[in-house]
């Protein structure tokens, strides 16, 4: 999972394990620490795959080393950007890790990611909804104080905005591909 968000910062410049780590731990969800045990032999397989190399950066005293992207890890890259998600408890990292990846593959691939996670929301929404209705149901015939099935609502509730948040940002992100798509299509004519 990791290696998806790893290859795709890369893309677009190289960077320290250091900063990587940063990145990858800012990209979780939930947010949680990476440690350096678990970064750096990530990094170590990534090269042994040949899917990174360590470049020396001019001007450091410390030897400070960058990962660089091969053209084989861009390859990587995009196999796992056109990969389906699962539906686990790992699903929105790895959307989130796909997200931050979009600028390095084409509006196609960029759309498919979009439909796949709509998708995902879409069924979470539905769920939510069903079970929302049926504990409202359940509220209004019962004859007792049943605090227990308030709290379940007001929990769902903020499960239901969450969706509806990311069903508008999913709106939102479609607006933004079609005019980049657009632009891209009038630079080309040029």
């Amino acid at each position: 999972m990791y290696e998806l968000l790893i290859l795709g910062v890369l893309t677009s410049q190289d960077m320290s394990g250091y900063k990587l780590r940063t990145i990858l731990e800012s990209s979780l969800v939930p947010r949680r620490e990476i440690s350096n045990g678990v970064m750096y032999p990530l990094l170590k397989k990534l090269a042994d795959q040949g899917f990174i190399v360590f470049l020396k950066a001019p001007d450091t005293a410390r030897n400070k080393k960058f990962a660089h992207l091969t053209a084989a890890g861009f390859t990587r890259f995009q196999q796992l950007m056109a990969a389906s998600v699962t539906r686990d408890a790992k699903r929105e990292s790895i959307f989130r890790f796909k997200f931050r990846g979009m600028a390095g593959i084409d509006f196609d691939t960029q759309e498919q990611i979009l439909t796949d996670y709509e998708a995902a929301e879409q069924s979470d929404l539905n769920s939510y909804q069903e079970v929302y209705r049926h504990l409202q149901t359940k509220l209004t015939q019962s004859t007792t104080n049943r605090d227990d099935l308030r709290w379940a609502i007001r929990s769902l509730d903020l499960s239901l905005s969450i969706c509806h948040a990311k069903l508008n940002w999913l709106k939102n992100c479609r607006q933004k591909i079609n005019q980049d798509r657009k632009r891209y299509s009038n630079e080309q004519t040029k």
